[in-house]
């Protein structure tokens, strides 16, 4: 397996002379994506109707429940960066931390998951979409392997799941709660600015 994953990494990482517009171009993609979920989050949590706003709860939760997931992968299996241990090019820099799953692709997958999940294909489709050149741009770098992208979309899956489980049953009272303290810091904000207008 480890074999499989080194050859599809050299095959998909910078080679030693890489053309300077795909670089400029992964690097834009590996650390400014990200910014597009939480983004997206706030704009249909600001702008949407109750049941978008479940959905954007449920998605959120689905996100903390992937990324703890992946807290704990990483630091009970360390699997080592690629640069690491001397393989292929690096060309940003990164920590030496666990590279197994990807937290990138977890965001992004466990978005589209989440969104599929509630029936937004369209916008799933576009999430999965951006998720899988922000996964290629990350391996052609050189800071992650193949099987991190697909360790990151199984660890997706199983949040989407398990957190529209948790909303089915707790959801109408988590929605309520969070209205109520968006709506609470809303007022503040506007009492605020009208203090110091």
């Amino acid at each position: 397996m480890d074999s499989l994953n080194h050859s599809l990494f050299l095959a998909l990482n910078a080679g030693a002379a890489p053309s300077s517009a795909v670089v400029l171009f992964a690097v834009a993609a590996a650390k400014a994506l990200i910014l597009l979920v939480p983004l997206h989050l706030i704009l249909i949590w600001v702008g949407g109707e109750r049941a978008v706003r479940f959905v954007a709860l449920s998605a959120l939760l689905a996100l903390v429940i992937a990324i703890a997931v992946n807290g704990v992968v990483g630091a009970l299996v360390y699997s080592p960066r690629p640069f690491v241990v001397g393989l292929g090019h690096t060309l940003i820099e990164h920590r030496p931390n666990s590279s197994f799953p990807s937290n990138h692709a977890t965001v992004f997958f466990t978005y589209a998951a989440s969104l599929a999940v509630y029936g937004r294909r369209t916008l799933a489709a576009w999430f999965i979409g951006i998720g899988l050149v922000v996964a290629w741009s990350r391996i052609y770098l050189g800071i992650h392997y193949p099987g991190d992208m697909l360790g990151a979309a199984l660890v997706s899956g199983v949040a989407a799941v398990l957190s529209a489980s948790i909303m089915m049953r707790f959801g109408p009272m988590l929605l309520e709660r969070s209205e109520a303290l968006y709506t609470g810091l809303t007022a503040r904000l506007s009492r605020l600015r009208s203090r110091g207008a």
